[in-house]
């Protein structure tokens, strides 16, 4: 077998992932596996090398099981720190193992604890905890041993279909629990440099690179050096990071296979030259090997003071096993390399297989390996024509290098980010020379030189100008209209037959070089063929017909595609609301027969670090092949309904968008209303003066605001903003939805006493299942049969309140919360109902 590495590579990967989606038991997949072995074991001694290499491929598979099962079912038995999760506040103590992260207003700690105390009494645990630390002047270092009092709770999923897995996410990096720290008195130093020693020593040294960086390199230029040389990117401005993003370069800003393949490449260079100009050691040593021997070392070095992260070890593992193939004289299939890294990746840490800059490391490379051949064929050889034609035919190269990477991984980009970038290729013509090959070499010298206080700043001032020459190109070439698109989240089937397309394109154009030089396997044959070679040789007759026919079913399936998802929609007669989790807030998604959209509120947090429409909303909007919001609707600017509005307004193309007309200091108010007005979109001020709108056969009915919460008239104190709150009732034949927001008391019965007509089959339960709201008469008026309660699990404002509940318990009506329930999705014909819900307690 030619490659025997990549049906290895294949049986462990989908060992890894049938393990991650399906619970195998450790007490099935080891005794299997053992079985496996002994039969390996025989058929080596029996001679049967076809059986050996199948049960090989069983066992890794078996192996795939067991590996991810240590991330996901960790045990520590009794000392197991998740035995401590709850309510009550406690004291842990543990080891800083990790790099603390600032975010915001936040240290992020990972601990590696080592004993809790609960009242005055100590015991031992295991396990790792990651511990938010609000608002602290104190510096954490690796190495710090540490006392927080804290409630240790286990993460939290926002369960949306298709959402993020942050509980899984975590497991993968080995954190069982979250804390939190709100005071910095709850948080003490009890000791430095408890940790590894030389670990201790190297953040050290990243500490005085940190520092130099700071003094001498101004913003935004330093915090791309950081992000270079250390991995830290949390000072780069978030505009930056947005030009990059836009400008498709983002993957410059993390350390991955392309920063230490330049090192590496620059190392081999540099010492291949050096080795050259002695005339002894051309004769004394072989110096490529002596190259990519001595490449090693700048290439380790790079990922320690790159902050050894998982990323960084992946990448450091890629280049050095192709070094070592070079060292072995086996450098040549560089496909074989790339799943002999890949598999030794998955060995030492399965959950890699699910990290995103994994898959879009292997994927680009794998690209670049498989199309730059078939694409460069095309490509006429420079046959003299100087230096001049020789340079033009290497940009080229280059260019269709980028291509590759480009083409290879647009799929996971959408998948991850729900981007393109259609100045992606441009955009790296210039970032990669710019940054990979002159500020990061000055970044390395400065690596060397940072103890010399004469040249570390010179240095930092030499790859500051090369990063501002990056940055004013990537924010130009990102400026333009149309530079970036958001697109939907792409299904599986459609990311299977774009590889698919790509593989078939590929192989087209090599079968058409071939033929088109005379290549031919025809003449070689001088005996009969069998029967299985004559159909080969029918199939190589046949090739280009077949491929062409390949690449017209792919086409005729992206087609259909795209009919079904816009007759879905345009097709629907029903009507389909679905109550997204947003943790502690409220964010409803609406879906009228015919296709429009409607979104009401879109949640938020008043810890601004994390954009709820960012990474929640918009993200369940994209999976749902949502691009267009006909109607948006604010019913008062709370932050915890006003605070992912901005992004989506951002980031979607919005009809309209209706709210009550409050004002608000609101930080995120403030950014949506400057998204209007750039972006021209109609705003409408609705009360109940509003007259009833008919969308795909349902009625919309404005009941609150009693008058326009703009300006003055008030129904209650200007403060009170949740009892001016938009309260919609849409009606679809015999069915309807009550959305009374965050109203309480006072708005309820004012509600009651207007005469309108508020019987509803569904309700979303007021301000969250409040205590102030859902009273007795305004539930005896609504008599609802179902109440959905939008609430975060754990929250500090004890929603939904007990008493609450019971009432709707006593009255007969079903609960469905989001912080159990997850996303609840409510469909109706006019007539039946169905109901869906994601969350754990989903069919309980």
């Amino acid at each position: 077998m030619r490659r025997p590495v990549i049906p290895l590579l294949i049986a462990l990967i989908t060992g890894i992932t049938i393990g991650s989606i399906a619970s195998i038991p450790n007490g099935v997949a080891l005794p299997a596996l053992a079985a496996v072995l002994a039969a390996l074991l025989f058929l080596a001694a029996s001679g049967k090398k076809g059986l050996v290499f199948s049960c090989l491929l069983i066992s890794l598979f078996l192996l795939g099981i067991l590996n991810i099962n240590l991330y996901l079912h960790p045990h520590w038995g009794r000392d197991d720190i998740t035995r401590h999760a709850g309510k009550d506040r406690l004291t842990v103590e543990g080891l800083v193992c990790a790099t603390p992260r600032i975010v915001g207003e936040k240290t992020r700690l990972v601990i590696s604890a080592s004993r809790i105390i609960r009242d005055g009494i100590a015991v031992p645990v295991k396990g790792k905890i990651l511990l938010s630390v609000k608002d602290s002047n104190t510096v954490f270092n690796y190495g710090n041993y540490i006392r927080a009092r804290t409630k240790l709770k286990g993460p939290h999923n926002f369960n949306n279909p298709g959402g993020f897995d942050y509980e899984r996410y975590l497991l993968y990096r080995g954190i069982s629990l979250r804390g939190y720290v709100s005071r910095p008195s709850d948080i003490v130093i009890i000791r430095e440099s408890a940790g590894d020693y030389l670990r201790t020593r190297i953040e050290r040294y990243r500490s005085l690179l940190r520092g130099l960086i700071r003094e001498s390199a101004p913003s935004p230029e330093g915090g791309v050096l950081q992000a270079l040389l250390l991995g830290e990117k949390e000072g780069i401005p978030e505009d930056i990071i947005r030009d990059f993003n836009r400008a498709g370069v983002s993957h410059i800003l993390a350390i991955s296979g392309l920063h230490v393949g330049i090192i590496a490449f620059i190392s081999f260079a540099i010492i291949k030259i050096i080795m050259r100009s002695s005339e002894y050691l051309l004769l004394r040593f072989n110096i490529f090997k002596v190259s990519a021997l001595l490449s090693v070392i700048p290439v380790i070095g790079y990922a320690f003071i790159a902050g050894l992260r998982i990323s960084t070890i992946r990448a450091a593992i890629m280049i050095l096993c192709y070094l070592t193939a070079l060292l072995a004289g086996r450098g040549r299939d560089l496909l074989n390399i790339l799943a002999f890294a890949a598999f030794l990746i998955l060995v030492i840490n399965p959950a890699s297989l699910f990290d995103v800059s994994f898959q879009l490391s292997f994927t680009a490379v794998a690209a670049i390996l498989l199309a730059v051949p078939a694409l460069g064929s095309m490509i006429p050889k420079p046959d003299g024509g100087g230096i001049l034609r020789r340079g033009m035919t290497s940009v080229l190269l280059f260019t269709l290098v980028s291509l590759a990477a480009v083409i290879g991984t647009a799929p996971l980009i959408a998948l991850y980010f729900n981007r393109i970038s259609t100045i992606a290729l441009l955009s790296n013509l210039f970032a990669i020379p710019i940054i990979g090959f002159a500020a990061l070499p000055v970044g390395m010298l400065l690596i060397v030189t940072a103890p010399f206080a004469p040249v570390a700043p010179v240095l930092i001032t030499v790859a500051s100008f090369f990063i501002q020459i990056a940055i004013s190109i990537i924010g130009f070439l990102s400026s333009f209209p149309f530079s970036s698109l958001a697109v939907t989240t792409p299904t599986l089937p459609e990311i299977f037959f774009y590889y698919l397309c790509v593989l078939t394109g590929i192989r087209m154009i090599t079968v058409w070089r071939s033929k088109e030089n005379g290549v031919s396997g025809d003449s070689k044959r001088d005996i009969p063929p069998s029967a299985i070679g004559r159909l080969k040789d029918l199939y190589r007759v046949k090739e280009r017909n077949l491929l062409a026919l390949s690449l017209g079913l792919i086409a005729l399936f992206f087609v259909a595609d795209a009919f079904y998802t816009n007759l879905r929609a345009a097709g629907s007669r029903h009507i389909e609301m679905t109550f997204i989790d947003v943790g502690q807030g409220s964010s409803t998604l609406i879906r009228f027969p015919g296709g429009p959209v409607m979104l009401v509120d879109g949640g938020g947090f008043y810890d601004k670090s994390f954009d709820l429409g960012k990474y929640v909303v918009a993200p369940y909007l994209w999976r749902e092949k949502i691009k267009k919001i006909d109607i948006m609707v604010l019913t008062h600017p709370d932050q915890d309904h006003v605070g992912g509005l901005p992004f989506i307004v951002e980031n979607f193309e919005v009809g309209e968008i209706w709210s009550n007309g409050q004002e608000s200091e609101n930080e995120s108010w403030r950014r949506l209303l400057e998204v209007i007005g750039r972006k021209g979109i109609p705003h409408r001020i609705i009360g109940t003066n509003t007259q009833e709108r008919i969308i795909g056969g349902a009625s919309i009915r404005i009941l609150n605001p009693a008058r326009p919460a703009s300006g003055r008239g008030f129904s209650f104190p200007d403060f009170d903003c949740n009892n001016n709150g938009v309260v919609m009732k849409i009606t679809f034949g015999r069915r309807s939805i009550l959305l009374p927001a965050d109203i309480s008391g006072p708005a309820e019965a004012e509600l009651v006493a207007s005469g309108h007509d508020l019987e509803a089959d569904i309700l979303m339960a007021p301000h969250h299942g409040g205590h102030t709201s859902s009273t007795a008469p305004f539930l005896r008026a609504v008599r609802p049969k179902i109440a959905v309660i939008s609430c975060g699990p754990g929250n500090v404002f004890g929603f939904p309140n007990q008493d609450v509940l019971d009432r709707y318990v006593k009255a007969g009506i079903r609960i469905l919360r989001t912080d159990k329930n997850g996303a609840i999705t409510i469909r109706t014909d006019g007539e039946n109902m169905e109901v869906r819900d994601q969350g754990p307690e989903a069919g309980k």
